[in-house]
Order: structure tokens, then C-alpha cells, then sequence
């Protein structure tokens, strides 16, 4: 029996029952492009024009996320082993740049004065709030309305809050995808082992692999503009915050230089 985290979601977890194939999304981390290719593999392979075959119609993500019958994912929560479960990773390091590229940087560029109103709705109502009296409390730059959030203030935000109990754009990858209580099947690095895993996932799904692999340069998503972020202090902030991502998945203390 799973007894889930904060972080489980039904909009997160894609299960096929027919092939006990399962899939923790993991935000940040190409979630957009893996539901749109599920969501075309449905449709193109397996006859589903709706992915969700009209299940949970009064929502949105069941038309582009296939989601399977609510009893499906409460069996899955009772035994989680009858399914073989993948999940998808990146370097801890470019995830974090990512989140706060994508949901900071972005999001102030959005208006030409930098309005706070112009942010997302989620992010004005649940983060951008206690990120700035954060930031006013503790006298970093990002305290004041409508200015940029810089990317070492959104670190050391990050860095009060436990493990466990942070944005899922944010948390831990090893928190997000339970592995302290499921057993993955394998976990796929995107950096070298993108295609491999996708592959995997269509094969068992019924996907042609030259139609999965054709749609492996359809990603998107990407942040709109560039800006510095990592020097040495602020890397070694943040691997304190992914320590845990970086043992797990086998990635390099040092790879922050690439971001």
C-alpha cells in the first residue's frame, strides 16, 4: 500500500492498465511535451480521439493527459508493484535554474514595466507573495513589487523551507517521485537517455519507434530569455538543496558550471 506525499497527483501519474505501464511526471522536466505525446499516441495508435475517453470531462487536462479511471489509480495506490514504473529526471542544477527562469524571470518580463499583475495567476495568489516578504525580512533584493526576483533570493527562499514542504516546480526530484516509498522500474536521465526512455515507454504502449523518435526535436516549453546564475557561492547554496538528486541520480557536483 502507497500512502502518497503531498506532491501525488492523478494529473501527474499516467497509468495504462492493459500494459501495467506507469509514469510519475516530474515538473520541470519536459512535463508539457510527455503529455502531448501520450496524448498523440492515443490518438494516432490506439484509436482514442479523446485520450481520457470522455472520463473526468467537466476538467481540462484529461483532453491533452491521458487519465484512466479513478479506480485504476486507487488500485495502483494499493499495489503499486503491478505496474512497471518510470519516471524521468534532470540535472538538479539546470532544473532549479529552469523553475526560477521559467516562473520568475519570465514571469516580471512579462509586462514592459515588470508588473507584478502580470505574473500567473498561481504565481501571484500561492509564491510571489511569501517569496517577497521573504525577501523583505531578510533584506535581499526582490522584497519590493513589480522588481525581479533574483535567482539567489528565490535560492535562499528555497533553503528555509524543509525539504518535503516546497513548490513541486522546485522540490526534490527524489521527494516528487516518491523514491523513498516506490520502486522504480528505471529512471531516465533527459540529458543521455531522453530517446532511450521515451522508446521504452512506446514499445510497451504500442508506439512505432520511428514515430516516437520523429518527435523527439518537438520539445518546447524553453525559457524566453538568458541570464547568469550559478557562481561558486550560490552552487554551493544549491547543492545543499539537491544533494539528495545528485547521489540518487548520478550526476556531477560539479555540473553547475554548465548552467
Amino acid at each position: 500500500m502507497l500512502l502518497p506525499n503531498r506532491h501525488f497527483s492523478p494529473f501527474k501519474l499516467f497509468l495504462d492498465r492493459n500494459s501495467h505501464t506507469a509514469l510519475m511526471l516530474n515538473p520541470k522536466v519536459l512535463t508539457t511535451f510527455t503529455r502531448a505525446l501520450l496524448t498523440e499516441g492515443y490518438r494516432d495508435h490506439l484509436g482514442h480521439a479523446d485520450p481520457s475517453d470522455g472520463r473526468w470531462s467537466f476538467l481540462s487536462v484529461p483532453r491533452r493527459f491521458p487519465m484512466a479511471p479513478l479506480h485504476h489509480y486507487l488500485g495502483f495506490l494499493r499495489d503499486p508493484a503491478a505496474y512497471a514504473l518510470f519516471g524521468f529526471v534532470r540535472n538538479p542544477y539546470g532544473r532549479l535554474t529552469s523553475a526560477w527562469k521559467n516562473k520568475f524571470l519570465d514571469g516580471h518580463h512579462r509586462s514592459p514595466d515588470g508588473s507584478d499583475a502580470a505574473y500567473a495567476r498561481s504565481m501571484r495568489k500561492h509564491e510571489l507573495p511569501p517569496l517577497r516578504a521573504f525577501a523583505r525580512k531578510q533584506g535581499l533584493p526582490g522584497g519590493t513589487p513589480n522588481t525581479l526576483v533574483p535567482f539567489e533570493t528565490f535560492l535562499r527562499y528555497i533553503a528555509a523551507q524543509p525539504e518535503g514542504r516546497r513548490d513541486h516546480h522546485w522540490e526534490s526530484q527524489s521527494v516528487v517521485l516518491m523514491c523513498d516509498r516506490l520502486r522504480y522500474s528505471r529512471i531516465f536521465r533527459i540529458e543521455t537517455e531522453l530517446e532511450e526512455g521515451f522508446l521504452t515507454l512506446g514499445r510497451r504502449l504500442g508506439f512505432p519507434d520511428p514515430w516516437v523518435s520523429a518527435r523527439m526535436d518537438r520539445r518546447t516549453n524553453p525559457s524566453k530569455r538568458q541570464a547568469a546564475t550559478y557562481t561558486p557561492e550560490l552552487a554551493a547554496l544549491a547543492q545543499s538543496l539537491i544533494a539528495q538528486d545528485l547521489d540518487r541520480f548520478g550526476y556531477d557536483p560539479e555540473s553547475w558550471r554548465d548552467y
